[in-house]
């Protein structure tokens, strides 16, 4: 067994209200490689901020999340990729990676320094400074579904619940 995580690549697919959790939103993150989706659950003004950066909406004033990444920016580090880490207690973990330029750093590239996140600003981060989003193995395994493969299976189990709690009348446009 490896002690370093496997990284799945994901990209935002969408993100919906959920008909089961009123105020909240979920995430649904794409593999890149495979037809595996991982859904995560955000409170709703965490959502809004993803899909106001999704659908290229300015906010009138710098959000949290594009505070944040001015702040980054100006003390010259950058965000390198957030990673889903972990999947404890039925709540999902993040991590944000930075570079950091320190003037005690032995190469060009600077320190890198990892940051406990939750999620939903991992996510909203990450597709703010268009960086990559990874999930590792591990929790893709335990919470990814697969849509069908076999058209002659008749039971969708926890896809179908998954997509039962999902308002496809607040589908974007994009």
């Amino acid at each position: 067994m490896s002690i370093i995580p496997t990284m799945i690549e994901v990209k935002v697919d969408a993100v919906r209200m959920s008909l089961m959790s009123p105020g909240q939103q979920v995430v649904i993150l794409k593999a890149a490689d495979s037809e595996r989706y991982l859904p995560i659950f955000v409170g709703k003004p965490e959502g809004d901020a993803i899909i106001l950066h999704l659908r290229e909406e300015e906010a009138t004033r710098p959000l949290t999340h594009d505070l944040a990444l001015q702040v980054l920016e100006n003390l010259q580090g950058s965000l390198s990729h957030v990673l889903i880490s972990e999947l404890r207690n039925n709540h999902f973990h993040a991590q944000v990676v930075v570079q950091v330029k320190r003037d005690d750093a032995s190469t060009d590239e600077g320190t890198e320094v990892t940051m406990d996140a939750r999620p939903s600003d991992a996510i909203a981060l990450a597709i703010r400074a268009r960086c990559a989003i990874f999930v590792d193995e591990d929790v893709m395994e335990v919470a990814a579904v697969h849509p069908l493969q076999d058209e002659a299976a008749s039971n969708l189990g926890a896809f179908e619940d998954f997509l039962d709690s999902l308002d496809f009348d607040d589908l974007d446009k994009s």
